[in-house]
């Protein structure tokens, strides 16, 4: 048996997207003879993969290097590597201020890990925006329960919101063949996968760059009619203003497409929306709500809003308050605005304290959960499908689980009282809802 060249932990930071990458390094490091371990303590290699989001995310990923930095001179011999986001986006920045990073990984050099840890230098990733696609042929270590995994259905992002810079270092949208899609797909149903979760920055624009119309309806079914599927398969990061009829045609007829809604709306002021160079009003929203719910009946909804956007009013932040306490969502994401280098939102005055942003965001944040306690509320009763994940620990004689319209992690989960014979993690079973623990947490028995 070949010696391993020894032993390789990942600490992955920002979205779903970013783990994918970071299982695709984890798997290259394992084919060039390096062990994957959890511990960081136990390895001799850390990878580091970065997000530079907004600034929240930015200010984690250098604190993540620099408790890195500490991690390597605690034992001569250790290498640091720096990955992701930031590293494409910031690399000489990164190499000029901390210099104790043995090796920078862009977003296009997944594959190039194994090579750039061996020279004797680092090396920067090419300036500006990624440009390669990783589609079903490369392998990835997942870091997930075994029973989830997140799907990459395209990359980089077309859309031109005046706030975010992700097109800067993602790229413009590639988005990966159906084919390859469904491939993928199939080998992590037969690896035991039961709940796949589909995500790209913008999902419903997948299929524009090859020229597909209505691209994401033809994706969706073909899931819906192909064979071997994950019995779960779940749909993040809608666009709004393209809700289309055979989008949600497709959705509401694909047998693994699961009763999900993420539609980030980011605002609902008309005014902020145009700053923002975001599509829609108070009024579209609600009817692309009402139809997905149509097609979708019973889907747990979620969205993410922006508080103190460059010259958001008190009336302008009001009308965004009363939209959330019409109820239409289970879960929202609430985010105070952060300046963002290089965007045509960074040239506007940042004029809203920031005092009244976390004021904003505490109202909002308050709004929202009062909306999820009632939405829960309304479920009480109901008999939902649900994929158990375990005991949970803070809640002896329970298991964690959650139900189609919650995606892991984010979402919140379903406490079950476990039953004599409790069902294995992974399992997917039906259970009646019989009380609400918080706006995000339901409790349940399993039905049967």
């Amino acid at each position: 048996m070949t010696r391993p060249r020894g032993r390789v932990a990942l600490v992955n930071l920002g979205c779903p997207k970013n783990l994918v990458d970071g299982e695709i390094l984890l798997a290259r490091l394992r084919g060039a003879g390096w062990e994957p371990v959890d511990d960081p303590g136990e390895a001799d290699v850390l990878v580091v993969n970065t997000c530079t989001f907004i600034d929240p995310a930015r200010r984690e990923s250098i604190e993540a290097l620099l408790e890195a930095v500490a991690w390597k001179e605690a034992r001569p011999g250790r290498r640091l590597v720096a990955a992701g986001c930031m590293v494409q986006a910031h690399a000489a920045e990164l190499a000029r201020e901390i210099g104790e990073i043995d090796a920078f990984v862009g977003l296009d050099e997944l594959l190039e890990i194994d090579r750039k840890l061996a020279a004797l230098r680092p090396s920067l990733p090419a300036p500006g925006p990624a440009r390669r696609l990783f589609g079903a042929n490369v392998p990835r270590l997942r870091r997930t329960p075994p029973w989830t995994a997140w799907v990459k259905i395209a990359e980089g992002c077309d859309q031109a919101c005046a706030f975010c810079s992700i097109p800067s270092f993602r790229g413009r949208q590639r988005s990966r063949r159906v084919e390859d899609v469904l491939t993928e797909l199939r080998r992590l149903a037969d690896e035991g996968v039961r709940e796949a979760n589909l995500v790209a920055q913008d999902s419903t624009g997948w299929g524009r760059d090859l020229g597909v119309d209505d691209g994401l309806a033809r994706l969706v079914r073909g899931i819906g009619t192909a064979n071997g599927m994950p019995p779960w398969v779940r749909v993040h990061y809608l666009y709004p203003g393209r809700i289309t009829p055979a989008l949600l045609e497709a959705l509401s007829e694909a047998g693994p497409i699961v009763e999900y809604v993420d539609l980030p709306l980011q605002h609902a002021h008309p005014a902020v929306l145009r700053r923002m160079r975001r599509p829609g009003t108070a009024d579209s929203f609600r009817r692309q709500l009402e139809a997905l719910e149509n097609a979708l009946p019973g889907a747990g909804v979620r969205t993410a809003f922006i508080v103190g956007y460059p010259g958001e009013t008190d009336e302008e932040f009001q009308a965004l308050l009363e939209f959330v306490e019409e109820g239409w969502f289970d879960v929202v994401g609430v985010f105070e605005y952060s300046r963002e280098e290089g965007t045509p939102a960074a040239e506007l005055p940042d004029d809203v304290p920031p005092e009244v942003k976390r004021e904003r965001a505490a109202r909002l944040a308050e709004a929202a959960e009062a909306v999820g306690w009632e939405r829960n509320r309304a479920r009480v009763g109901r008999e939902l499908e649900i994929l158990v994940e375990g005991p949970a620990e803070e809640a002896p004689g329970r298991l964690a689980a959650r139900w189609r319209g919650q995606a892991p992690e984010v979402d919140g989960r379903v406490l079950v009282a476990a039953p004599a014979e409790s069902p294995a993690p992974g399992a997917i079973v039906r259970a009646r809802i019989t009380g609400v623990r918080s706006p995000h947490e339901l409790e349940a028995e399993v039905v049967g």
